[in-house]
């Protein structure tokens, strides 16, 4: 072997040890905590940036799709309030469910006339397919507000809590209502998110406020809206105010179960007086059938049953109306 070759082996030899020993303190300076922490922060923040941009943009979406269901119902006029204000109360596609419920109701009393089981006279049709229904649906619709108002009032005062705690930690008040719409659940939380993605595509915190109170009618809300208005004119603090206005609220609903309370009796007297009748007609249904059977089989009895018929209705909606106080 010539003194080139041994030359060349050891050049060769040489660049390969080298080479290992680079390999080696890569992998020595990847393994260390310091560059494994380096790595590990940029991978989470690639991915946060890029969770926080689909976040942005699906925000985008929802508020510009929001914003334009707003504007078609308010080219309806009084129609587009009623219609959000039933969206507000009972939820998305409420309205279509109420008709749903409307429909069916006046289609069973439709083939009640045609079965003979009700009277067939132009009163009776009219009060079965269109009176009754109405009056039904709307009854319907007043628990339906009467339910939302309770759930409402019962998460406003925590809300206001969440705003205040935001409020002391620096936090504006636009973004803590953003912040109030995804972390409260319906039926309040949907609506501090409409105002959130109108606040998002830069409408006036004065319009906003507005069209929320125009949707929940609850004059708690009204107070609140106030008060974030003065805050923003003024440039005081809205922290002291909300909580006066939280521990209002709350003390309200504490009177309101206590009222509830002292007139479970009167409840319970008008719901057994109510069921009574049913109970009798059935016991006698059994015992002696002809008796009871002279009110379905005969006009006079027809008219003599819808005539209790709408006596109980009155009795049961003067006890509600007696027993009913407002705090």
């Amino acid at each position: 072997m010539s003194t080139i070759d041994v030359i060349t082996l050891i050049v060769f030899a040489a660049a390969i040890l080298t080479g290992l020993a680079l390999l080696v303190l890569a992998d020595w300076r990847r393994k260390r905590p310091r560059q494994r922490m380096r790595e590990r922060l940029l991978a989470v923040s690639g991915a946060s940036r890029s969770q926080l941009q689909a976040k942005v943009v699906a925000d985008l979406q929802r508020a510009q799709a929001e914003a334009r269901r707003r504007r078609r119902r308010q080219a309806l006029g009084s129609l587009g309030y009623y219609l959000n204000r039933l969206d507000t109360v009972a939820g998305a596609g409420g309205g279509r469910r109420l008709g749903l419920t409307t429909g069916l109701l006046s289609l069973t009393a439709t083939a009640l006339l045609v079965l003979g089981v009700l009277p067939m006279a132009w009163w009776t049709a009219l009060l079965a397919i269109v009176v009754v229904p109405t009056l039904l649906a709307l009854m319907f619709y007043r628990s339906l507000v009467s339910r939302f108002r309770k759930r409402f009032l019962n998460q406003l005062p925590d809300a206001m809590d969440t705003i205040v705690r935001a409020s002391r930690a620096g936090i504006p008040v636009t973004q803590s209502i953003r912040n109030v719409g995804l972390q409260f659940e319906a039926p309040l939380g949907p609506e501090f998110r409409k105002m959130g993605d109108s606040l998002l595509l830069g409408n006036d915190l004065e319009d906003v406020l507005d069209d929320a109170v125009l949707r929940v009618e609850l004059p708690d809300f009204s107070f609140f809206s106030v008060c974030v208005l003065l805050q923003r004119e003024s440039g005081g603090s809205v922290v002291e105010a909300l909580e006066n206005l939280a521990g209002i609220i709350r003390a309200r609903r504490d009177l309101g179960l206590k009222t509830k309370a002292l007139t479970a009796e009167t409840r319970l007297s008008g719901l057994v007086l109510s069921l009574l009748p049913f109970i009798i007609v059935g016991m006698l249904y059994f015992v002696n059938r002809a008796y009871v059977e002279v009110l379905f089989t005969t006009e006079t009895g027809r008219i003599l049953l819808w005539t209790a018929a709408g006596m109980l209705c009155l009795g049961i909606l003067a006890i509600r109306y007696l027993s009913r106080l407002e705090v």
